[in-house]
C-alpha cells in the first residue's frame, strides 16, 4: 500500500502518525455513534430512569 522513502526516514513517520491519528479518530467517531444509537433507544432509557 504505502511505499516509504529511505532518503527521507520522516517521510515513513509521517504516514504512521497520520494512519494512526486516523485510526484513533474513525474509532472515536464510531463509539460516539454506537453510544447515540444504544443510548437513544427508549427501551433502555426506561431502565437507565427506573434506576434513579
Amino acid at each position: 500500500m504505502f511505499i516509504f522513502d529511505h532518503h527521507h526516514p520522516m517521510t515513513s513517520y509521517f504516514y504512521t502518525t497520520v494512519l494512526g491519528f486516523t485510526v484513533v479518530l474513525i474509532l472515536s467517531v464510531w463509539f460516539f455513534i454506537h453510544y447515540l444509537r444504544v443510548g437513544l433507544q427508549s427501551s433502555d432509557s426506561t431502565r437507565i430512569d427506573a434506576k434513579k
